[in-house]
């Protein structure tokens, strides 16, 4: 009979060699790479909302907690319009457009920040929220359709482990933005996104042979 340390020891090293499988294949496929890498600047992007706003809105525009709580609410009613309508435009076709799209307005959104006052910012908020999901949700569907059924499991971890390491990126980012440069952070997070976004889409933007 198998001790139970034994048998997490032996799960414990089949998990690597799954996430380095699973990271082969999420790399491989050009379609899915290009759904992660834009989850990047989503996350550099949506980064800069989550540290920074509260600086913006209590520091800056000397107001309270909770006009704070009105314009993160902003954020997440975005994200979930996006996340609701998504089934209505999703549609596999536009998949890439989609989160081209959303990588792009994330960016255009957040570059405003620092220049307008309350009611502004609860709009382009909520327009970042709606982008940054339009920019992530697609590659989940993606991975379900590109690669393999048997695969799925190793891939959706190994895009799981990704997607948070972006995070890993972004929080330091916002945070340096932040403490550094006030009263600009945010149009310094959306440069850095966008030129992100643009290297990404010259490298990776799948091209019909």
């Amino acid at each position: 009979m198998i001790e139970p340390k034994q048998k997490a020891g032996r799960q414990q090293t089949k998990i690597w060699p799954d996430v380095l499988k699973g990271t082969v294949l999420l790399f491989r496929d050009k379609a899915v790479r290009l759904a992660l890498l834009i989850e990047l600047v989503s996350a550099i992007a949506g980064g800069q909302i989550l540290v920074n706003t509260v600086g913006y809105v209590k520091g800056q525009l000397h107001l309270t907690d909770k006009h704070y709580g009105y314009v993160m609410a902003a954020f997440g009613i975005g994200a979930a319009i996006a996340a609701f309508t998504s089934g209505n435009y999703d549609k596999s076709k536009n998949r890439i457009a989609s989160l081209m799209i959303g990588g792009i307005l994330v960016c255009l959104a957040i570059a405003f920040g620092n220049y307008v006052m309350f009611f502004p910012l609860l709009i382009l908020w909520l327009i970042a929220g709606f982008a940054q999901t339009l920019a992530e949700m697609p590659s989940q569907i993606l991975i379900a359709e590109q690669i393999p059924k048997e695969e799925h499991g190793k891939v959706y971890g190994a895009h799981f482990a990704w997607s948070h390491l972006w995070w890993a990126f972004a929080y330091p980012i916002a945070g340096y933005t932040g403490t550094h440069f006030q009263n600009r952070e945010f149009i310094i997070g959306a440069g850095i996104s966008l030129i992100l976004f643009i290297v990404i889409t010259l490298l990776f933007y799948p091209r019909k042979k």
